[in-house]
């Protein structure tokens, strides 16, 4: 369960579950969600044995919220809500119903139980926010220990260009960097690069639901600045490809495992795809729409209403993108790199560099070059 997030129901027993850092004193009908860019240790009470279901929950959701660009400060609420809720209440009560039906559900290996299944989730997550929600008052972010703030902070940050000394200044004027590592690697077993680089592989894998979606704009969106940096980390935490990792997930429901199919549009897929491919010419609505066949109109719509994007924005990222690498890799003039990447023009790249970086392409080059690019 490396990359995964998943519902644990305490069924029998009392312990405490350690979540980066943290501790939660459980026992029966306690229920915890551990999302992804959680550590979790079990420690049963001396004597004791703790007997829990989990299930795991897909990432549909958190592509929806990646792609429909949520506000940070909702995501910020899914992520640094309560990570362990009961044993009372009328919430808690309803999902432990919701587990007793989703495992009846998982003795059917049926595509229509699998359909089910996930529904099933989806209200446990929402019962789940509506409790947390109505706690958050009791549980705040300056009173979490360093190592589950660090965490915490870097999961709804993840996709920025972070450094230890920027995440520790964010947090308190009392935090150093040296007891920002130090407490980030007891809390996960990890230290800052490493942590960082888990966060956003594991955004990356949501966004393998959506089938054929390059891997270049996976990589970008997932905040890695060079697609063969995201490669090489990828095949570092998984053993295997992006490639191979995504056949794997989107299987076909044989050997009794689901079927995960495409989540979105086949047009957008296919324009992202076109936008990826052809990103250092000249491209328009006009141009995209003769190359599918189809209307400016209708793609406006699906970019607007699915992705709360446009075409332009999406190709600005990727032009910015191949820009940070040969930046990154190269001396080659800016002027020359912005039209290398069909900015057209230097002052064009800086403009639309600065807005998705805060930076100038200067700057980035500066930083690229004392950092030694460690952060991505």
């Amino acid at each position: 369960m490396e990359i995964d997030s998943y519902f644990i129901l305490v069924r029998a027993g009392k312990g405490i579950f350690i979540i980066n850092g943290e501790e939660f004193p459980v026992e029966p009908r306690c229920i915890a969600w551990i999302q992804g860019s959680q550590v979790l240790t079990i420690c049963p009470n001396f004597g004791e044995q703790l007997h829990i279901w989990v299930c795991a929950f897909d990432y549909q959701l958190i592509s929806y919220f990646t792609f429909r660009k949520l506000s940070l400060s909702k995501e910020s609420e899914v992520v640094t809500g309560l990570p362990v809720i009961g044993p009372g209440g009328e919430g808690v009560d309803q999902i432990i119903r919701l587990f007793y039906q989703y495992k009846k559900l998982c003795e059917k290996n049926t595509r229509g139980s699998t359909i089910i299944r996930s529904s099933f989730l989806r209200k446990i997550e929402l019962l789940y926010n509506r409790v947390t929600q109505s706690m958050k008052d009791q549980y705040r972010f300056e009173n979490m220990p360093l190592g589950r703030q660090v965490s915490l902070y870097m999961a709804t940050h993840s996709t920025m260009d972070l450094s230890a000394a920027q995440v520790a200044k964010a947090i308190s004027p009392k935090v150093n960097e040296a007891s920002l590592n130090h407490a980030l690697l007891v809390a996960t077993g990890l230290n800052f690069n490493q942590y960082l680089n888990r966060l956003r592989l594991i955004l990356a894998t949501s966004f393998f639901l959506y089938d054929s979606l390059p891997f270049g704009y996976i990589a970008s969106i997932s905040g890695f600045n060079m697609e063969i940096t995201f490669f090489r980390r990828f095949k570092a935490l998984t053993g295997m490809t992006p490639q191979a990792y995504r056949e794997q997930m989107l299987c076909s429901g044989t050997r009794k495992r689901p079927y995960r199919g495409m989540i979105m549009s086949e047009t957008l897929i296919s324009v992202i795809s076109f936008l990826y491919e052809n990103m250092t010419e000249y491209i328009d609505m006009d141009t995209i729409s003769k190359e599918l066949y189809t209307s400016g109109n209708i793609l406006r719509i699906q970019f607007k209403s699915r992705l709360n994007t446009s075409f332009k924005q999406i190709l600005s990222q990727f032009r910015v993108r191949y820009a940070e690498a040969l930046l990154s890799t190269t001396d080659l003039p800016t002027v020359d790199i912005a039209i290398e990447s069909g900015f057209g023009s230097g002052r064009t790249m800086g403009r639309v560099f600065y807005d998705i970086n805060g930076v100038s392409p200067g700057e980035f080059r500066k930083k690229r070059g004392d950092t030694g690019g460690s952060n991505e």
